[in-house]
């Protein structure tokens, strides 16, 4: 349906109303510097910092090693002094240390809940031996007046296999945890339970398109939806690589491999974004030893983006300083400047393009159809609507490519020097046109974002940005 714009013509005044107006290769990955020789690992995002663990030693704690003679790990709190600059790491609490293991946690939204890794077996004896073997469960601790007090055992944990490696989601009513328990798909598998009425549920398993037979973990659920975690499994080397997934309909589907800067040829796993996907940290060890890389986004963020209007440049004509005529022998007539013309005294019509048009209201012969008189006659200049403008399909297909593209955006006094797209399922791109896969049907909000180029580094920066659907289906309709 076309959008009429009315234009009103009168003897000496031409009127119209017109119009108000993350792809992974665009990532940097870069080592932290509080990194040491030791192994840090399982980063999770606390106030305005980290939270991790580390097997390095500790002054105030015996040193106690497992059968495999690997140190166990204490949970440690980074605090970010401004962005990427971090201070030197301390313990999260003693409250929460013991001479055996500490390891990978979430918090509450709030941050006054801790779920975290621990070995269940900590009440043992240790008098003359320093290398035990242990189980490891979840447990939860609530902030109060600075302390961690209410250490809770997850209902779940079992002496007989291990239960750990927990995530909440931001809600905080799903715990997603790994486990080799009993009945699994083989190695450690990712179930998650829900909090009904202040209890955790039954754990489900996640099943065969997350689940292997070897190991999946480190799962970190992203405000998006989406599932990120770490699996040997899926990984034709056998190394750790970083994957994600969602849930679509009630089924996980098959998990996508991550490429550059997140993955490598060596082990990376316990991958977390913030909730606009452009920041975050995971583990690998790359360098060497295991060590925190932050990551994060070389395209802008566009926010507050307006819906994409489309250009139809359809008017109504009119002229209301009329001058009566006798119907029966002559009727109004306009000529709309590109050989268009209409018997009446108001008008629809939409242009072929953006141009500059001579508009005029005649006076005809109906029998001669000559021109006796020229009412009004007015230059018509069309334009696009002034917006960056998305060229994509309005419906794709999961997994094949669409083409994308900006070069129909139009903005007067701005020069255009970078195009940035956003395609809402955590991906981005740069450049005047980009192509695409969505990995899962959904619905999408496409961002098209522009900034101006600038000739000295005085000129201000300016910003544009348009947003727009797409449907993406799982197969061809």
């Amino acid at each position: 349906m076309h959008s009429f714009r009315n234009i009103c013509f009168s003897v000496c005044l031409l009127c119209y109303a017109g119009f108000s107006l993350y792809a992974q290769s665009h990532f940097t990955a870069r080592r932290l510097s509080f990194n040491t020789n030791s192994k840090e690992l399982a980063p999770a995002f606390y106030q305005n910092g980290i939270v991790f663990c580390s097997d390095k030693k500790h002054d105030f704690l015996m040193s106690h090693t497992d059968l495999d003679n690997n140190q166990f790990t204490n949970l440690y709190q980074a605090e970010q002094k401004k962005p990427g600059k971090f201070e030197s790491p301390r313990l999260v609490s003693k409250d929460l240390t013991t001479v055996l293991w500490e390891g990978p946690s979430t918090f509450s939204r709030d941050g006054k809940t801790i779920f975290f890794t621990r070995s269940i077996d900590v009440t043992m004896s240790f008098r003359n031996r320093q290398r035990e073997d242990t189980t490891f469960g979840i447990f939860s601790a609530e902030m109060k007046d600075g302390i961690w007090t209410n250490l809770t055992q997850f209902r779940f944990n079992s002496p007989k296999y291990q239960t750990g490696f927990p995530c909440l989601s931001a809600d905080g009513t799903l715990l997603f945890f790994c486990s080799d328990a009993p009945g699994g798909l083989g190695g450690y598998d990712i179930y998650v339970s829900k909090l009904e009425n202040g209890r955790w549920g039954q754990p489900k398993n996640l099943g065969s398109n997350i689940n292997s037979d070897r190991n999946e973990v480190f799962p970190f659920m992203h405000d998006s939806g989406r599932l990120y975690f770490a699996s040997r499994g899926h990984s034709q080397r056998g190394d750790l690589d970083i994957y994600y997934t969602v849930n679509i309909a009630g089924e996980w589907q098959k998990p996508v491999r991550l490429t550059e800067p997140f993955n490598s040829d060596r082990d990376d796993y316990g991958l977390i974004l913030n909730a606009a996907a452009d920041t975050g940290y995971f583990v690998s060890d790359r360098s060497g030893s295991a060590d925190i890389f932050s990551v994060y986004s070389t395209i802008p963020t566009f926010a507050n983006c307006p819906v994409q209007q489309e250009n139809d440049y359809c008017f109504v004509f009119y002229e209301p300083n009329n001058n009566e005529v006798d119907t029966t022998a002559f009727a109004y007539e306009w000529d709309l400047g590109d050989g268009t013309r209409i018997r009446a005294l108001e008008a629809e019509h939409c242009f072929a393009k953006p141009d500059t048009y001579l508009v005029q209201l005649n006076i005809v012969d109906k029998l001669t159809k000559e021109v006796l008189i020229s009412q009004s006659s007015h230059t018509l200049v069309v334009e696009k609507i002034q917006q960056a403008y998305i060229q994509a399909p309005l419906e794709a297909v999961a997994g094949e490519e669409i083409k994308l593209n900006g070069s129909e955006t139009y903005l007067k006094d701005f020069t255009i020097g970078n195009y940035y797209w956003d395609y809402g399922d955590g991906f981005r791109a740069a450049g005047p046109a980009a192509s695409h896969r969505f990995a899962f049907p959904g619905t999408y909000d496409l961002v098209l974002g522009v900034t101006n180029k600038k000739d000295s580094r005085d000129e201000p920066d300016q910003r544009s940005c348009v947003t727009r659907k797409i449907i993406v289906v799982s197969s061809p309709r």
